[in-house]
């Protein structure tokens, strides 16, 4: 661009530039800067070239393609390391992928670069990065203000987090995750976002195929740009049990490392029969009976898919929940579990008998081999009364004899307290049955143990659930003194059911309101 014509030619490009960016037609807004990057000699356009390329990252990271805008902006970089508007793009796109730390160097560099011209804006950022950097260190998250607003204030900033887990194999050819500490209920032992998620209106199964599609087609475009997303697709089952899977590492999932680089991952090509196997298998839906969604829009579903998450198997004796916030999982601690425990979450409601639960799990293509399915399987075969009893159960129209009985039972039977936890969850339906009615806790009277016990019983051994969460919450405000043993059970159960997310006044809103 020496002669006049190369200049006219610049200015024509930048108007055409300027014009595209208020169309906000990125797609043609970087072919027009490929094309002017091109035209650039780096030694006498170097200004023009590192504007060019700065701008084109913007555009990169507008298409949601975080590689390509970092490759920009490190050129850029390397011919002008004090570019502000460049380290600023950087820094967000840095901050963007969660590498707090490292985007926190480029706005300290603007910082320094800037003479107070951008402080407030740069100081904001630098906050951000802070908050978001405690936050993959920690998991201390603290939702209270935004639900206390009814999800109308600031969406809660939240971060990538991994806490005391690891991938192990299980059985022949299976994956899990494992405890590497003990844990307390309630404990957030992951915080991630969805790799892609879709949502839609479901009145009919048309809202599904549309919700399905844009879930699908989010997830195919980002498996295209990133080469990280294509090799998580290809380390997860696609539902064939007779192919052995390699265990990942655990480095995947960790966001807060050194910055990946195109050649860290081996080149792969999407292979998209694979890919659709994968998301049928792995995908979550965010309405589940292990989960809870706060802040949803009304009348709207969502499915998507969540990197660890999905090495997540099932236990009919669950020890995990998951809170959905927007495109967040947070997993939390359901129960008190222990070091080298696998965690995992129910797919369907267990708080049934097991032979329900078998004729469920069949429908999801496995066997479920949990200490409770294995305990209740033998205590039918070997106990007639107990099997006698689940044979009523689902047709019962004395729903509370049959808990009286099944009580006494238990009482003739040598049990360990576990064991008991077991056999109440699966006769929920009975006991709850039982404790919504004043007129029959009153009938009952003590045959059946009052709901406190029962509660703790299923707690500790199947984890917190919003259902037993509410009968212990009503029989306090019924029969309880409000004193501060009962209360701390309630905050128990409840940090079981929704984790420790908010502060204890804010628990005592939220439950009163839920």
């Amino acid at each position: 661009m020496k002669g006049g014509l190369e200049e006219e030619e610049l200015q024509q490009l930048r108007s055409r530039a300027t014009e595209l960016l208020l169309k906000e037609d990125w797609t043609q807004y970087i072919n027009l800067y490929t094309h002017l990057i091109s035209l650039c000699d780096p030694n006498n356009n170097r200004k023009t070239l590192v504007s060019a390329l700065s701008n084109r990252a913007e555009a990169w990271f507008k298409l949601k393609n975080p590689v390509s805008a970092l490759k920009d902006c490190d050129l850029a970089l390397s011919l002008d390391p004090a570019h502000v508007k460049t380290l600023i793009s950087k820094g967000k796109i840095l901050l963007e992928l969660a590498h707090y730390s490292q985007a926190s160097d480029c706005f300290r560099k603007v910082k320094l670069l800037s003479n107070g011209s951008q402080n407030e804006i740069i100081r904001g950022l630098l906050e951000k990065c802070q908050k978001l950097g405690t936050v993959s260190r920690t998991g201390l998250i603290d939702l209270s203000e935004w639900i206390l607003s009814g999800f109308v204030s600031k969406f809660p900033d939240l971060a990538e987090f991994v806490g005391p887990i690891e991938l192990k194999q299980t059985g022949q050819t299976g994956r899990g995750l494992f405890l590497t500490k003990n844990v307390e209920a309630g404990s957030v032992l992951m915080v991630t976002k969805a790799v892609a998620i879709g949502r839609a209106i479901l009145p009919n199964e048309n809202g599904q195929m549309v919700m399905w599609k844009d879930f699908v087609d989010k997830f195919l475009s980002k498996a295209e740009k990133c080469k990280k997303t294509l090799n998580l697709i290809n380390q997860l089952s696609n539902g064939d049990l007779n192919t052995e899977l390699s265990v990942p590492n655990m480095n995947l999932f960790r966001s807060e490392l050194e910055r990946e680089r195109e050649t860290d991952y081996e080149k792969e090509e999407l292979d998209l029969d694979h890919a659709l196997k994968v998301l049928d298998v792995n995908c979550l839906t965010e309405e589940s009976f292990s989960a809870r969604v706060l802040g949803k829009n009304l009348g709207y579903k969502g499915v998507g898919l969540w990197g660890l998450p999905s090495f997540i198997n099932h236990s009919c004796n669950p020890n995990v929940r998951r809170l959905h916030v927007g495109d967040w999982v947070i997993l939390h601690a359901s129960r008190d579990i222990k070091s080298q425990e696998e965690i995992n979450f129910a797919y369907f409601d267990v708080l049934r008998p097991v032979r329900e639960r078998k004729d469920l799990v069949k429908r999801w293509g496995f066997e479920c081999k949990c200490d409770r399915c294995r305990f209740e399987t033998k205590a039918l075969g070997l106990f007639q009364e107990l099997k006698e009893l689940e044979d009523r159960f689902v047709n019962s129209s004395d729903l509370g004899g049959l808990v009286v009985k099944l009580e006494e039972l238990m009482r003739k039977l040598p049990l360990k307290e576990r064991e008991r936890g077991f056999i109440r969850a699966s006769f929920w339906g009975g006991y709850s049955y039982v404790f919504n009615s004043e007129r029959l806790v009153r009938k009952f009277g003590r045959k059946i143990p009052e709901p406190v016990r029962v509660v703790q019983s299923i707690f500790e051994t199947v984890g917190s659930d919003e259902r037993i969460l509410k009968v212990l919450r009503g029989r306090m405000k019924n029969g309880g003194n409000g004193g501060l043993d009962e209360m701390e059970r309630i905050m128990r159960v409840a940090k079981g059911t929704y984790g420790k997310v908010m502060k204890r006044q804010t628990f005592r809103v939220f439950i009163e309101e839920n």
